[in-house]
């Protein structure tokens, strides 16, 4: 991860360059305002590295997820609240970065362990969380489970409820309707505006990763006629030219194994993923995925990023040479965090938000930041200014003018 935290910095400095962007704001962006790292005591003589990276908080209380998983590190969660203050500013809702995480492998813990992490993490973090100071969401095998248990924890230690201090709760808890699917239900709000704007025809659609961002993403995909000729997971992947039945091929991940289900299905190594016939190839599993070494691989003419940081920066200037359009993580995932401002807002005013409502404000946030991006990048119309470089920028406005503004 330390390679993507450079990275991002990077194009903070490029997109700072490309919009005249003083050199003060950049400077301030290139730093986190704070780092809390400590050590969770699990049994006798095992100890968790835990994290919170607060980034910004030019915009308002800093969001982000908690991720529990072996890679975390110091350098990850910097990285990533980095980038989800580039993705408020960019959606234009008023949160700043922030990130946290615990280093393990959960599937080495009790389900009562893990409950007992989750509330050591919170006690070793309270100091610096609130509702309206830092507000902690799900992330990678933290769901909406463990926000709910930490969200009892705070509220615990608070000395009364405090909903509102976690976004990504279950219903039952004070979330809200329709957190669990926001942010694949985004990633295909940006699927319908690529196909628009570049005129494509219910293209052949590619997905790596069926967790929940990208189990969700097919879903709404599929239903909406899209056609779904390849997926791929850790483990391995299978295709067919003709299409998909996902809702089969989910039922299948629950029992653990891919199979081929009817004329035409077709298993693979997932090594060959990337050369495989599509227009769109969607990326919802992990960072790092395409990197300069196997960028010439890539077939499809398309790439929405949903996971964070799978198209490295060297990668992506290999493929905009080639014509390849890609939609940046920045834009492409950040239905999870316009739908957590719904879940913030409506413990807030105490009021319920229906599924729809959260659809609609998740569509219409991003469809607006999907337009500016496209527009400045049009309007430069500079060789090799990528939506990437584009949505960069129109976060780095947006954070000036918000700075300026307070001044």
């Amino acid at each position: 991860m330390e390679k993507i935290l450079k990275d991002v910095k990077k194009q903070i400095k490029k997109a700072g360059k490309d919009s005249k962007i003083e050199r003060a704001t950049i400077k301030r962006l290139l730093y986190p305002e704070r780092i809390l790292e400590f050590f969770i005591p699990v049994g006798k003589e095992n100890y968790l590295a835990a994290y919170r990276a607060q980034h910004s908080s030019i915009l308002g209380p800093y969001k982000g997820g908690i991720r529990f998983h072996e890679d975390v590190s110091k350098d990850e969660v910097e990285a990533l609240s980095v980038l989800m203050t580039l993705k408020c500013s960019l959606i234009e809702v008023p949160f700043g970065g922030g990130k946290g995480g615990i280093k393990m492998d959960p599937k080495e813990f009790s389900e009562n362990e893990i409950e007992e992490i989750s509330r050591k993490y919170v006690r070793g973090a309270y100091p610096i969380l609130g509702p309206d100071t830092d507000i902690p969401a799900p992330d990678m095998n933290a769901g909406e489970k463990i926000i709910s248990i930490m969200t009892d924890e705070f509220s615990r230690i608070f000395g009364e409820p405090s909903p509102g201090c976690f976004t990504g709760k279950s219903p039952e808890d004070g979330g809200v309707e329709g957190r669990v699917e926001s942010t694949g239900y985004g990633g295909f709000a940006i699927l319908k505006e690529l196909c628009n704007l570049y005129n494509l025809h219910y293209p052949r659609i590619n997905i790596q990763g069926l967790g929940n961002v990208g189990s969700n993403f097919a879903r709404f995909a599929q239903k909406e006629g899209f056609k779904i000729t390849a997926i791929c997971e850790r483990d391995g992947g299978m295709e067919n030219q003709e299409g998909m039945d996902m809702e089969e091929v989910l039922e299948q991940k629950k029992k653990g194994k891919y199979l081929p289900l009817k004329e035409g299905d077709k298993e693979f190594n997932n090594k060959e993923f990337l050369k495989k016939e599509s227009d769109i190839l969607v990326l919802a599993a992990t960072g790092g995925v395409i990197t300069e070494e196997n960028a010439k691989d890539v077939k499809a003419k398309y790439i929405i990023n949903l996971a964070n940081g799978p198209v490295t920066r060297k990668a992506e200037k290999i493929l905009s040479k080639r014509g390849v359009v890609v939609v940046p993580d920045i834009l492409a995932n950040a239905g999870g965090v316009a739908a957590s401002y719904c879940e913030w807002k409506q413990c807030k005013e105490k009021r319920k938000y229906s599924r729809e409502e959260v659809y609609s404000f998740i569509e219409k946030t991003l469809t607006k930041a999907f337009k500016k991006v496209v527009n400045l990048q049009q309007e430069r119309g500079v060789k090799n200014f990528t939506l990437s470089r584009a949505a960069f920028s129109v976060s780095l406005l947006n954070l000036e003018e918000k700075m300026k503004n307070d001044q």
